[in-house]
């Protein structure tokens, strides 16, 4: 039940009130309910309307804008007031009485409960803007693929190179299809690389297919024995721009 708490009750400087720092109704009535120092499942509702009311007509003689969700409550508070002045009927003893100030107890809880949270996020954006975000750490280190240097190519290029210049032989002229047994190794190719290309000249490897049978099994082994030799560093390949002709060159002893 409501206490027998007058406002004459509380000092003058316990219910001075800052016009300017509530956000809504509910911030006014926690404020009150805090200042008063009363149970906010038990709230003195006569006190607190008294309160209120005497903070709108504050409101009125600065001659400021009340907000209609102040009328509002205002007109709550003098309800959930005169149902409490009320007598009340006799009631069966197995009936329970209704509480008029039940759903203002829940609204006022909910919006504490919204004000506790929004007071611990703004705790924690206050400590982030302390903190020093770590610069970022350098992971090449752990890179599958290291980017090539400038000029460089890998062996998809290399690759993408020999299948242009395969596309661009069969536009030329069909090459051979037969069934045969290997009858070119390459060792052989090898030799021919060799032969082709003496020191300080630098043939190109379209140049050199084409100076010869254009079968399937030719090209392959010849560019077997391209990667066979390169790899002994008897010769070295380039490719001018990516996926361009490859150019061989011969290198010289000790190169």
């Amino acid at each position: 039940m409501e206490e027998n708490k007058q406002l004459e009750d509380y000092p003058a400087s316990a219910l001075r009130l800052d016009l300017a720092s509530f956000e809504g109704p509910l911030d006014l009535l926690l404020h009150l309910i805090k200042t008063l120092e009363v149970d906010i499942f038990d709230i003195p509702i006569v006190l607190v309307t008294e309160q209120y009311l005497a903070y709108l007509e504050a409101m009125k003689e600065l001659e400021l804008d009340l907000a209609s969700e102040y009328l509002v409550m205002a007109a709550s508070l003098i309800e959930i007031k005169s149902k409490m002045m009320l007598p009340k009927p006799k009631k069966e003893a197995t009936e329970e009485e209704e509480d008029p100030r039940e759903d203002l107890v829940q609204q006022l809880l909910t919006y504490q409960q919204y004000q506790n949270v929004s007071k611990l996020l703004e705790e924690k954006q206050e400590a982030r803007q302390l903190e020093y975000p770590k610069a970022a750490s350098d992971l090449s280190a752990y890179q599958t693929k290291v980017p090539l240097a400038k000029g460089a190519f890998d062996q998809d290029d290399l690759l993408a190179a020999l299948r242009k210049m395969m596309r661009r032989l069969k536009s030329q002229a069909p090459l051979e299809r037969q069934v045969q047994a290997e009858t070119y190794s390459v060792q052989e190719a090898m030799d021919d690389l060799l032969q082709a290309c003496p020191h300080g000249r630098v043939i190109s490897f379209y140049d050199l297919i084409v100076d010869g049978p254009l079968t399937r099994e030719r090209i392959v082994t010849l560019f077997l024995a391209l990667l066979q030799l390169v790899k002994a560093a008897n010769l070295s390949f380039a490719q001018t721009v990516g996926q361009t002709d490859i150019e061989i060159k011969r290198n010289e002893v000790g190169e």
